[in-house]
């Protein structure tokens, strides 16, 4: 018979770790399709810097509504920096900077340019869509889509806290029986 410790620390892990996964990418996925579904309003932002703690340096949007100013920034959904010795940085700069992926392709051993900062200088507007009832909840222009990864990850959770108990009783079940 297996020592109940053993079983506790495998059931901990059998469906504790699955069960954070659901309820964690579950948060983000409702607050994503939140935002996509009643983000219904409008309004001119101002571009007021960068953000670079992304591979790409995204612009950050100052808006103001009722009298309270909002920050945010346009997002992405898949980004890819490629550096080949071929290419020019002119080549990257005919991407779509708009789109929810994007592949940026640059030469290394040219110095690179910002593409954003170029298509997005400071001071100039974009388009923020905010949720009237809570204007913090926004996006720039279009909407990322983001909730399609957190959904993924909410049912990678969902099928793991059905497989990974059934496993482990089937491993404890074949154990017994060899032991």
């Amino acid at each position: 018979m297996p020592d109940i410790r053993i079983l506790l620390v495998i059931a901990v892990a059998v469906i504790g770790f699955p069960l954070f996964e659901v309820l964690f990418f579950g948060h983000f996925y409702r607050r994503e399709v939140r935002i996509k579904t009643l983000s219904s309003k409008s309004i001119e932002g101002v571009v007021v810097g960068y953000k670079r703690a992304q591979i790409v340096a995204a612009p950050i949007v100052e808006y103001r509504v009722d009298g309270q100013t909002y920050r945010n920034s346009l997002k992405y959904y898949w980004v890819v920096r490629a550096t080949l010795p071929w290419k020019t940085n002119q080549a990257a700069s005919d991407i779509d900077l708009m789109a929810q992926r994007i592949t940026i392709y640059t030469n290394s051993t040219v110095s690179k340019g910002n593409f954003f900062q170029d298509a997005f200088p400071l001071g100039s507007t974009m388009t923020v869509w905010y949720n009237p009832a809570c204007p913090k909840e926004s996006y720039v222009e279009r909407y990322s889509g983001l909730d399609k990864s957190y959904k993924r990850e909410m049912w990678i959770g969902i099928w793991m806290l059905i497989l990974l108990p059934i496993l482990a009783v089937v491993a404890i079940v074949i154990g017994m029986k060899y032991k």
